[in-house]
């Protein structure tokens, strides 16, 4: 009998709100994928020992590209770290988590993205666009070093027409300062929103591999 899809997939979120929108979301489907919150760049996580699952990171990016604006649906064909080249991501897992965001009624944007050592913005946004990548994070390529199976799914969150202060990667601290209240209500009202559409995506790819 097979196994069905997901037995042999981690998923990784950085943030509560991105792990409970997919714990959710998964958990809607019966898919059997697990979910771990890992914390932003990986802070609070060690990957498990050999033999590893595919890992999918999945959640909220920053928008590199001006023609993609909030809300647009990335899935990464490569990932890479600043200072190195782009690792392709699981062909197989592309497709499928493609196949998910168009289920759900989001063509996809299919490119290379960058995981920063910290939030992309400004004129920094232009000049890695022009060298094709098309968001931001800060976890997927982190996890080349594994040797397993890599895919991403994100959600872009800012973009360089409406973009967050870099200082948003605390978000507790951030949310306190009386000038990042604004980007505060802004964050409030779209995060959650995103976070739900980037699990209702994954979960949708989950079902087609």
């Amino acid at each position: 009998m097979a196994e069905p899809p997901g037995r042999d997939v981690l998923v990784l979120a950085a943030l509560g709100m991105e792990w409970r929108a997919i714990r959710h979301a998964i958990s809607a489907t019966g898919n059997p994928a697990q979910v771990a919150r890992c914390g932003i760049a990986l802070r609070h996580w060690s990957p498990p020992p050999p033999p590893r699952p595919v890992f999918i990171t999945c959640g909220l990016a920053g928008g590199l590209r001006s023609d993609l604006p909030p809300g647009t649906v990335v899935v990464a064909g490569s990932v890479a770290l600043e200072d190195d080249e782009p690792v392709a991501c699981d062909p197989t897992w592309v497709a499928a988590l493609v196949a998910g965001a168009r289920a759900c009624g989001h063509e996809p944007v299919v490119g290379p993205v960058l995981t920063a050592r910290k939030l992309v913005v400004g004129d920094a946004r232009g000049a890695w666009a022009a060298k094709g990548f098309v968001a931001a994070e800060m976890e997927t390529a982190l996890l080349v070093p594994t040797r397993a199976p890599l895919a991403s799914l994100r959600v872009i969150i800012d973009a360089p027409a409406a973009e967050l202060s870099e200082h948003w990667v605390s978000p507790g601290r951030t949310a306190l300062h009386p000038r990042r209240w604004r980007e505060a209500m802004w964050l409030a009202a779209r995060a959650p929103r995103y976070s739900r559409l980037a699990a209702r995506c994954l979960a949708a790819g989950l079902a087609q591999a």
